[in-house]
C-alpha cells in the first residue's frame, strides 16, 4: 500500500461480508414468513379444517341435499322466503328433511304429524330458541323480547304476565274496543276505498293501543301507528333467515367492520326505534297514572304488578310492546288476505254474505253475539289462515338435548323450523290445498280429507305450535270474525278489472317471517243506502266510546 491512500474497509465490504449480509437477509425473511405462518396462515388453516369437520352431517340425521365443505347447505337456501324452496325438497327427500347450515344442524319439519310429535309432545326439550346475534343482541338485548328469549325461568315469567293477560275473560272484556273500531274501520273503506290498505292496518293497531296503553289510534298517519309499522317492517325483515349474513354459523363475522356490515347499523337503527316508541308509551302511562287518570289497559296492569315480579322498566316496556308488534300485523296481514281471496272468489262471498244477512238482515251490522251462528264465515277464517299463512316459514326452535325420532338421531342444539306453508300445502291431507275453499273446513274441523284422533292437531299452523304458540289467538281470531263479518255485510268486495290477481306466495307478497300482500286493485261496492246509514250511525254511537281514550298525541 505504499504510495497509496489506505482503503475504508467499511466503505467496501469484503465478498464475505457481502455473502453474510446476504444470508441475513434470507434469514429475516424466513423468520417473517415463519411468524405469518404461524399467526396467519396457520390458524386460517385450522380454523376452516374445524368448519370443515363441523359442517359434516351426524350420522343418522334426516336426509337432505348435500352439501359443502365449511358452508353446508348455505348456498341452497335463498335470501326470501326459504320456506318455498324447503317445500320442494319434500318431493324428493321426504317431510322431515335435514340441513347443515354451516356447522349447525337445522331440521325442517314439512308435516303437521312431526309438529305434533315434537312440539307439542316433546315440548319440554324442543322449546329452546336458537341463537339470534341480530336479533337477540343487537336489537333487542338480555331477553327483553319474548319472541327471542331462551325457554327457562325469564321465559315463564314472561309468558306467565303475558297468559294473565291474554286469558279468555281478559280478551272478550275488548269487544266494545273491537266492536268500535272495526265500525270505524268500515267507514274509512266507506269513505276513502282507495285507502283501503292503510285502514285495515291502522284497525289492527288501534286495538292493541287502546288495549295495552288506553290511547287512541284514529288514523294511519298517527305518529304512533307510524312508527310501530316501520319498526315493525323492518324488524321482520331483518329476522327472516336469510336477510344477513350467517353470523350465528360463523361467530368471526360478528368482526366485521362497519362500513362492511350495513345489517349491524339496520340492526342498530331499528333497536333504537323500538326502543324510543315503547318506552315513550310507558312513560306516558305512567304520567297519566301519577295525575290520577286511569284508563283500564294492559299496561296498567303490568305496571300495578311490576314491582311483585321484580320487572324493570325495560321489560315492561318491552312486554308492552310485543303485545303490540304481535297484535298488529299479524291480523292486519290476515284481513287483506281475505280481501285478496274475495276477489278471486265471488261465489264465496256470497255464501258468506248470505249466511250474515239471515242473522243480521240489513238492519243492523254484524256484533259478537252473531258469531257464534257464523258458521261459514268460520270456515272462511280458518281457510284464510291455512290458505296464506301469516308467518309461513314458522320461527325457529331448538333442541336442548339429544334426542331419536323416527330413526333419525337429533343432536343437541339442533335448529327446527315448523313450515308452516308445507304443512298447509299438504296435498296428502288437503284437497287442491292452494284453492281457497272454506268448504273444506264445513266437512271436517281441521279442514283435512280425512277424520283426525290427533288430539294435539291444530286447525292452523300459523299462530305456532308447542309451548311457545302464540298466546293472542282468541284476541286476533275475535278481530277476524268480527271484521269480516261487517265487511261481507256491508260491502261486495271485486276486482278492478277481468285480469286475475296475483295471488302466488312467491311474487304477490312480501318478504319477512310475516308476510302480507302486496297492494292489489280492489273496489268496496256498498250493498245498499240503508246498510251504508245503518253502518254510520253505529259509528256515531261508538263514538262516545272512543273518546275516553282520549286524542292521538
Amino acid at each position: 500500500m505504499a504510495g497509496g491512500a489506505p482503503q475504508n474497509l467499511w466503505s467496501q465490504p469484503s465478498r464475505t461480508s457481502n455473502v453474510f449480509t446476504t444470508i441475513c437477509l434470507k434469514m429475516a425473511v424466513l423468520s417473517i414468513f415463519n411468524l405469518a405462518f404461524a399467526g396467519i396462515v396457520l390458524p386460517l388453516v385450522l380454523l376452516i379444517a374445524k368448519y370443515a369437520i363441523a359442517s359434516r352431517r351426524p350420522k343418522n340425521f334426516p336426509p337432505g341435499p348435500p352439501g359443502l365443505p365449511v358452508i353446508g347447505n348455505l348456498h341452497h337456501l335463498p335470501m326470501r322466503k326459504g320456506f318455498l324452496k324447503q317445500h320442494e325438497w319434500t318431493k324428493e327427500y321426504g317431510s322431515i328433511i335435514g340441513l347443515k347450515l354451516g356447522p349447525l344442524n337445522a331440521v325442517v319439519l314439512n308435516s303437521h304429524r312431526h309438529v305434533s310429535e315434537l312440539f307439542d309432545k316433546r315440548g319440554a326439550i324442543y322449546s329452546g330458541r336458537p341463537e339470534n346475534y341480530v336479533g337477540g343482541e343487537l336489537i333487542c338485548p338480555n331477553e327483553i323480547h319474548i319472541l327471542l328469549a331462551q325457554y327457562g325461568a325469564g321465559w315463564r315469567t314472561l309468558r306467565k304476565s303475558i297468559q294473565g293477560l291474554l286469558n279468555a275473560s281478559a280478551v272478550d272484556a275488548l269487544h266494545p274496543i273491537q266492536t268500535a273500531e272495526a265500525t270505524q274501520t268500515m267507514c274509512q273503506l266507506l269513505d276513502d276505498p282507495a285507502g283501503y290498505y292503510d285502514h285495515i292496518r291502522r284497525y289492527s293497531t288501534a286495538v292493541i293501543l287502546a288495549s295495552v296503553f288506553g290511547q287512541r289510534g284514529e288514523s294511519f298517519q298517527s305518529p304512533k301507528v307510524q312508527a310501530l309499522y316501520h319498526a315493525q317492517d323492518r324488524f321482520t325483515a331483518i329476522l327472516e333467515p336469510g336477510a344477513t349474513p350467517p353470523v350465528d354459523a360463523f361467530p368471526f363475522l360478528k368482526a366485521t367492520p362497519e362500513f362492511l356490515s350495513p345489517w349491524r347499523k339496520e340492526a342498530k337503527e331499528i333497536r333504537q326505534e323500538q326502543s324510543s316508541l315503547y318506552f315513550k308509551l310507558l312513560d306516558e302511562t305512567r304520567d297519566r297514572i301519577q295525575k290520577g287518570i286511569s284508563i283500564p289497559c294492559f299496561m296498567e296492569k303490568l305496571m300495578d304488578d311490576q314491582e311483585k315480579i321484580g320487572s324493570s322498566d325495560e321489560q315492561v316496556a318491552y312486554l308492552g310492546g310485543t303485545l303490540m308488534e304481535a297484535g298488529s300485523d299479524t291480523t292486519s296481514s290476515t284481513l287483506l288476505m281475505f280481501v285478496l281471496a274475495m276477489t278471486q272468489n265471488p261465489e264465496v262471498l256470497r255464501k258468506a254474505q248470505a249466511e250474515v244477512d239471515r242473522i243480521c238482515s240489513s238492519e243492523r251490522s254484524p256484533t259478537f253475539d252473531d258469531i257464534g251462528q257464523l258458521e261459514y264465515l268460520s270456515a272462511c277464517m280458518n281457510e284464510t289462515l291455512r290458505w296464506r299463512p301469516i308467518a309461513p316459514g314458522g320461527i325457529p326452535h331448538m333442541l336442548i338435548q339429544d334426542d331419536h325420532y323416527e330413526g333419525y338421531f337429533l343432536p343437541k342444539g339442533t335448529i327446527l323450523f315448523a313450515n308452516t306453508w308445507a304443512i298447509h300445502m299438504d296435498e296428502s291431507e288437503y284437497e287442491q290445498p292452494d284453492r281457497f275453499l272454506p268448504e273444506r273446513f264445513l266437512h271436517n274441523k281441521f279442514g283435512c280429507k280425512t277424520e283426525v284422533t290427533d288430539k294435539h292437531r291444530r286447525t292452523t299452523y300459523g299462530f305456532g305450535a308447542g309451548r311457545r304458540v302464540c298466546s293472542g289467538q282468541r284476541l286476533a281470531e275475535n278481530s277476524l270474525m268480527l271484521n269480516i263479518a261487517k265487511m261481507v255485510w256491508l260491502f261486495d268486495i271485486k276486482p278492478t278489472s277481468a285480469t286475475p290477481l296475483d295471488v302466488s306466495m312467491s311474487s304477490a307478497f312480501s318478504d319477512g317471517f310475516i308476510v302480507a300482500p302486496k297492494k292489489f286493485p280492489v273496489e268496496f261496492v256498498p250493498r245498499s243506502d240503508k246498510r251504508v246509514q245503518v253502518i254510520r250511525d253505529e259509528y256515531e254511537k261508538s263514538e262516545e266510546f272512543l273518546g275516553r281514550f282520549g286524542k292521538e298525541t
